[in-house]
């Protein structure tokens, strides 16, 4: 069991000013530092033989930071996607505007929700939606999505058939729509449509979502009088994973996803013990996930991989900076004091991964401590200085260009300049698309709203951009 030392039990009490927290613990530096190269090269890229893009793509520079024209994403969207992005870039940007939409939100008619944010922040209610969704993703390059089903149940409000009915939609998900994605992307890489060969789909599992009582039961994992729910509660895991390695073909990955800091001792050990029983022989079937704002969190990640070296079996991990800033009471004593920190911590993070990734390719053993490095991340450094390592580390006959060791990842609505400009360079890109009722997905956009108020991120810039790009469009 982890050292207690990592979770403190004591309770601060000291808040700051949620904006401006807000702002320290952005990651997303990434839309004002990186612009992609002109669409119209992407398309060119694309009418070359296969094989000598490939060659091109793999021996460009991978510095995505030095990138310098305006982001030409929003001319992939349809006229009605642009003008939604272009009205939420305008509420974003304006700091009283965005603390206004934080508190109507929850009140919103789910109408309004479903038409004004849902578009831009989330891949749809039902499984045609969220497949039209991945359609759209891969005429852009991104050949896979990470599924986020919105319901969860940390409050203890959701009764047993609605959880029970969460958890087979989340199943169904891995044959309705992930599967169905790589085998299109698939086919679109060998029939030389696309240049980036397929990645794997993800289920970014709820960890409050699968169960009655889940937080209760996570906050108590280790509590002798929990024994049996805790035992209840593993085997939904079990049972969710099993199903994504008989069904996802091993092209399925189940996410575990962070939840705030009080539940996080039981996310671990349910995450490392699935990983236990299915992560081996290189496969890579359950993953889990990091919040690299979390002082712990790099003792942590040290900790997991000796866990794998001594249970033989592979650790694949999703390292985020973190998302629950605002609503952790503990964050003074928990979470970096100030950006640089949680940037150092992010960077030591993947470091160590590929160190760990890198020492398997050397040395030819697919069943090292470390399979999988997802780099959940919206800074332009950080994707950056992975981008280069992996080049420098990967030994020669390793293909990049297929291999899924390291994959970067960001929100959908988000950063799709950075996710276009990685995906031009080779690398493998996935979406994360919260999908399900809108009703349900209230209290992720209100997050996401959050998240998105940086004017750093671009929201001015896309605002006006994306107004010059509907005018262009009226005219013409």
């Amino acid at each position: 069991m982890i050292s207690r030392q990592l979770f403190p039990n004591s309770k601060g009490n000291a808040l700051i000013g949620v904006f401006q927290r807000s702002l320290l613990y952005n990651s997303s530096t990434l839309s004002s530092q990186l612009r992609p190269q002109s669409f119209q090269k992407v398309q060119c890229l694309h009418t070359r033989p296969l094989n000598q893009a490939k060659e091109a793509r793999l021996h460009a520079d991978i510095d995505v930071k030095e990138t310098k024209e305006a982001p030409h994403f929003m001319k992939m969207y349809t006229t009605g996607e642009l003008w939604r992005y272009t009205l939420l870039s305008f509420v974003t940007a304006q700091p009283w505007l965005l603390k206004l939409a934080i508190k109507v939100l929850p009140y919103t008619p789910v109408f309004l929700v479903r038409f004004f944010v849902c578009p831009v922040y989330t891949g749809g209610e039902n499984f045609s939606q969220v497949r039209e969704t991945g359609v759209k993703l891969l005429n852009r390059g991104i050949t896979n999505m990470m599924l986020s089903y919105a319901v969860e149940d940390a409050d203890g409000k959701l009764d047993k058939a609605e959880l029970k009915a969460s958890v087979e939609m989340i199943k169904q998900s891995v044959n309705e729509v992930l599967v169905k994605e790589y085998e299109l992307a698939e086919s679109r890489f060998e029939n030389g449509q696309m240049l980036t060969s397929p990645a794997s789909g993800y289920v970014a599992l709820k960890p409050t979502g699968i169960m009655e009582n889940s937080a209760d039961i996570l906050a108590n994992f280790d509590n002798p009088a929990y024994a049996e729910q805790y035992a209840k509660y593993l085997d939904v895991c079990r049972d969710i994973c099993a199903h994504a390695k008989e069904h996802g073909k091993g092209k399925v990955v189940i996410m575990f996803d962070a939840e705030k800091l009080w539940l996080q001792k039981g996310v671990y050990d349910a995450q490392r013990r699935m990983m236990k029983e299915f992560n081996s022989n290189s496969q890579v079937i359950v993953a889990g996930t990091l919040q690299m704002y979390l002082k712990h969190s790099v003792d942590l990640l040290k900790y997991e991989i000796e866990e794998a070296k001594k249970g033989k079996y592979q650790l694949a991990m999703k390292l985020v900076r973190g998302a629950y800033t605002h609503s952790e009471p503990t964050r003074d004593r928990d979470i970096h004091a100030c950006k640089k920190d949680t940037d150092d911590s992010y960077n030591e993070g993947t470091a160590i991964m590929l160190e760990s990734l890198a020492s398997s390719w050397k040395s030819g053993d697919r069943n090292g401590p470390v399979s999988r490095l997802i780099v959940a991340s919206h800074n332009a450094e950080s994707c950056d200085i992975v981008a280069k390592k992996v080049r420098s580390m990967a030994p020669a006959g390793l293909d990049l260009s297929t291999n899924e060791d390291v994959v970067y990842g960001q929100l959908l609505g988000m950063s799709d300049d950075q996710s276009l400009e990685l995906t031009r360079r080779g690398l493998k890109v996935v979406k994360y698309v919260p999908w399900g009722p809108a009703k349900a997905t209230k209290e992720y956009l209100t997050r996401r709203l959050e998240e998105n108020g940086d004017a750093a991120r671009g929201g001015w810039d896309h605002f006006f951009r994306g107004c010059k790009e509907l005018m262009a469009r009226t005219v013409s």
